[in-house]
């Protein structure tokens, strides 16, 4: 199915902007560059300061339609009052989202009626793409409820099928039943879905996808005598940042000339800085905190290796296929990480770098040592790592992709209705 009609798509998303998730951004590039109409309905909306100033074109601050939630209980009951006049009383959508049974105790903090009439103003779309599988039931239940009428798209890229759904099985059933099109970012979460109930005619693996231009390959000088390794990701536990550490500690105490650095931030900060300290790593670690995207990607152009020790986390909280990955491979860069979830669809093991055993620090520095061992084989290693990017990976393509996937989501749901 194809058209050249412009479509009106809503983007539901649980916070925006988030640095680490830039496959959202570069979707409603693709969107807005391709003439569709884009708008956003965070619950949580961030500022856009940390943002490069080369997106002020796609103006996201005017495409926010969720209605902000006071903070105060007074102001939210004032608030919701307001709403519900506005449109003229209470309808399906409202009863929904103050339903108790449905929701919880957070039906009370009138968070669902300010986004379910948030959509109520903003009026019907095309397509309903909701970012994470957390979210998508809250699509499902506005699209159930009438408060938008559109095809129901999700994307699942980690914790929300890793963690969150074995936990709630039952929060899912009525997203994996009644979605239009769900898209994991790998075949891996493709065959839970289908696992879980989910018809495999409505689920498509969907890459997300990496902008070329900004991540471009460059070539490195060898180094003379000190390798630059680089850690970009939040300090949580499923990034395996702790077991970088010992790995580290193994590299330089065997003789090793290295540093990593570690961009991002996160609640296991402390903790890490502390493990660096008492394995005597001193100045051969950094943590350089968060950065901007443009920083990010000029301290991939200045680095040697990238690690990427992803492990399943005790909640059961795993990586899709990291972003980072790509984008540090998009420049060339060889890689180490681990057998962890789609991570293996990514990178070929010995070809664009290597993949050690999940929370196995003494297997991730032997991969460490044998790529310093050998630095002539980084650039060789890097345009691999640069091609599969750019046949799987690229932005623009998939975006091309993801546009055909709406069409077919609305397709299928207009032949469905008239079943």
């Amino acid at each position: 199915m194809s058209t050249t009609k412009s479509l009106r798509l809503a983007y539901l998303i649980p916070a925006f902007p988030v640095l680490s998730e830039t496959f959202i951004i570069e979707q409603i590039k693709g969107m807005v560059e391709r003439g569709h109409q884009v708008d956003l309905f965070v619950p949580a909306w961030r500022g856009l300061e940390s943002l490069s100033p080369q997106l002020e074109y796609l103006d996201l601050e005017h495409r926010r339609k969720s209605i902000p939630v006071p903070k105060g209980r007074i102001a939210r009951f004032v608030s919701a009052a307001r709403l519900i006049a506005r449109k003229g009383g209470f309808n399906r959508a409202y009863l929904d989202a103050l339903n108790p049974l449905r929701h919880g105790k957070r039906a009370f903090n009138l968070v669902q009626l300010h986004t379910a009439a948030s959509f109520l103003h903003a009026g019907d779309y095309d397509v309903l793409h909701c970012h994470f599988g957390g979210i998508g039931i809250v699509g499902e239940r506005l699209v159930r409820s009438g408060a938008v009428k559109a095809a129901l798209v999700t994307s699942f890229r980690g914790a929300d099928l890793a963690s969150h759904y074995p936990r709630r099985p039952t929060h899912f059933r009525e997203l994996f039943i009644k979605g239009d099109l769900h898209l994991p970012v790998s075949a891996d979460f493709r065959r839970r879905l289908i696992t879980a109930g989910v018809p495999s005619q409505r689920v498509a693996v969907h890459h997300d996808g990496i902008d070329l231009k900004r991540f471009m390959a460059v070539e490195r000088r060898l180094p003379d005598g000190l390798a630059k390794l680089l850690f970009v990701g939040r300090l949580v536990e499923k990034k395996g940042v702790t077991y970088a550490l010992e790995a580290m500690a193994k590299v330089v105490h065997a003789g090793y000339r290295a540093h990593l650095t570690i961009i991002g931030d996160g609640p296991l900060s402390s903790s890490l800085r502390a493990q660096k300290e008492a394995l005597g790593l001193g100045e051969s670690v950094l943590f350089a905190g968060s950065r901007t995207l443009d920083e990010v990607a000029q301290a991939m152009r200045e680095t040697h290796v990238f690690l990427a020790p992803s492990v399943t986390a005790a909640t059961g909280d795993q990586e899709g296929i990291p972003t980072v990955l790509k984008e540090a491979m998009s420049t060339g860069l060889p890689v180490v990480s681990t057998l962890h979830s789609g991570i293996s669809e990514l990178i070929d093991d010995g070809v664009s770098g290597y993949l050690a055993r999940e929370r196995d620090s003494e297997h991730l520095a032997e991969h460490l040592c044998a790529l310093l061992d050998q630095p002539p084989r980084w650039a060789e290693m890097g345009r691999a790592g640069r091609r599969k990017i750019e046949r799987e990976f690229d932005a623009d393509r998939l975006n091309d992709d993801l546009v055909e996937r709406y069409l077919e989501a609305i397709e299928g749901r207009l032949a469905r209705g008239s079943a």
